[in-house]
């Protein structure tokens, strides 16, 4: 008898589980081929569960899963809980972070002086429609060759508000 909700499995379906149960290089896949393996051939969730050594909720997730998409749905997913899916650097996305830098971001319709890290995943995802994480952008700059570092504050402005304030002499390491 299988659990509740399992459909029955062709043989064709089972040999292709049991093949990714032995033998395919993801762990995550690997051990939810066992579940619909066990839950074909177990009465209850609960007696998967204990089998698998797993909770009942990832039993349960697993058959919904597999209910859901088949043996395909089974393949790990990043990027899927809640966040937006980030994509990989593509070659145009590579171009467009070199042309941008190489312009500034004035030239591309962006009002500051430089670029910083949040503003190129701004217009990275305007213009390529790829959306990555900071550190992604971060990895896409050192390829190119960039560093990019915090910005820091200047108040040379309130400085010379001073009536007594002496700006550096040419040459001076005073900061």
């Amino acid at each position: 008898m299988a659990v509740v909700g399992m459909p029955a499995l062709a043989p064709e379906e089972s040999a292709a589980l049991e093949h990714d149960y032995r033998h395919h290089p993801a762990r995550l896949v690997r051990q939810r081929s066992q579940i619909l393996l066990l839950c074909a051939d177990l009465d209850s969730r609960t007696q998967v569960a204990r089998a698998v050594r797993c909770s009942f909720a990832t039993v349960q997730r697993t058959l919904n899963l597999y209910q859901s998409g088949g043996r395909s749905a089974l393949r790990e997913r990043r990027g899927t809980r809640g966040t937006p899916h980030f994509h990989r650097r593509t070659l145009a996305w590579q171009k467009t972070l070199a042309l941008a830098m190489e312009a500034g971001p004035e030239a591309c319709g962006v009002p500051r002086p430089t670029w910083s890290v949040p503003l190129l995943v701004e217009y990275l995802a305007e213009q390529t429609g790829i959306s990555v994480s900071e550190r992604t952008v971060g990895r896409g700059l050192a390829s190119l060759g960039y560093v990019c570092r915090r910005g820091t504050w200047t108040v040379r402005h309130r400085a010379e508000e001073d009536p007594d304030y002496r700006p550096k002499r040419k040459g001076s390491r005073r900061s």
